[in-house]
């Protein structure tokens, strides 16, 4: 089972009684405190016992990250709450921030090698899609690809057959990745015509899983160069006008 902390309220969301010393013992060993936050969070949340728990800028407030999701717990006395916390001068919530840090720093790991890309090599923007050969929206903003590279940003894509590993889906990309032209084949493919069946050393799975990891849940899904996560399809208007690339 995950737990995840998906909330974007401003106010914190829940109350959980806690047995923790007083308030005025944080400040004496923050190190010690830390470990007190995990072992009481650990009674609710078990991954906690793994987390990273760090203290942040505001008094008693610390900064969780579970299963590569983010949440922060106010402490004070036997209370605890768990939510968000927002920087109201930047008006920025602080845990999308690290977690499109964290996204970004993921997919900036991966190699070009193994990602099918179009558009320009000296492109000052990109995004990362992952994507899925026989979904819809998928094949929608694919045909827009000519406007969006013509407009400077090149456009990476990395498997995700959302059937999961071993599906029909998978076993397409494969073919298209195996194919000596992969942008032509992953377009036909794309467009519902049939592709070689090919198989060879490939990074599909590899890149499933990733997308897994860093929250994927439906195609296509869309990785801004700044690391911030659209899910769904987004008009090529609208995605250049985001990417601040002047005349969009």
């Amino acid at each position: 089972m995950k737990y995840l902390f998906t909330s974007r309220l401003v106010t914190l969301l829940a109350v959980v009684g806690l047995s923790l010393t007083s308030t005025a013992a944080y400040s004496a060993d923050e190190d010690k405190n830390i470990e007190k936050v995990r072992a009481e969070l650990t009674k609710m949340i078990p991954p906690a016992a793994d987390a990273e728990i760090i203290a942040t800028p505001a008094k008693n407030v610390y900064r969780l990250q579970v299963q590569g999701s983010y949440a922060f717990a106010y402490v004070d006395g036997d209370h605890i709450l768990i939510g968000d916390l927002y920087n109201t001068k930047d008006k920025a919530n602080l845990g999308e921030l690290a977690q499109s840090k964290l996204t970004a720093d993921k997919i900036a790991a991966v190699p070009t090698s193994k990602m099918i890309v179009y558009g320009p090599k000296d492109a000052k923007r990109h995004i990362t899609v992952f994507t899925d050969i026989d979904c819809g929206y998928c094949r929608k903003l694919h045909r827009e690809l000519p406007e969006i590279t013509a407009a400077g940003i090149q456009v990476r894509y990395l498997a995700f057959p959302r059937a999961g590993v071993g599906s029909d889906s998978h076993k397409k990309y494969v073919s298209v990745w195996c194919n000596d032209d992969q942008q032509t084949a992953l377009t036909d493919a794309k467009a519902g015509k049939s592709v070689p069946t090919a198989s060879c050393d490939n990074p599909v799975t590899e890149s499933y899983n990733l997308g897994q990891q860093v929250g994927v849940r439906g195609t296509p899904t869309i990785i801004f160069d700044n690391g911030t996560i659209t899910p769904g399809y987004l008009p090529h208007a609208e995605l250049i006008k985001r990417l601040g690339i002047d005349g969009a």
